[in-house]
């Protein structure tokens, strides 16, 4: 009756990079590291962000759920070269 829909994503490297921008943030802070600074956009909370790049893993149609760490790493540094 109260059921909700779930699709499985790749979660590599969502909480590291910026969702916005697509850099690699560059420090995270606050008592359980849950705050992060990215050098074009600013702070941000590296949940909320990591919560966008996992929504943007829906329709991704390179990074999918079986695609290797490495692989995913390699995605995300080519998209920030071509940006």
């Amino acid at each position: 009756k109260n059921s909700i829909e779930t699709h499985d994503v790749n979660p590599a490297y969502t909480s590291q990079y910026c969702p916005i921008c697509g850099q690699h943030f560059e420090e995270r802070y606050g008592s359980h590291h849950e705050l992060t600074k990215c050098k074009k956009c600013g702070k941000m909370n590296a949940n909320i962000a990591a919560a966008k790049n996992i929504l943007s893993r829906l329709t991704d149609e390179e990074i999918t759920l079986y695609t290797p760490y490495k692989r995913v790493k390699e995605i995300l540094a080519s998209r920030i070269k071509e940006a």
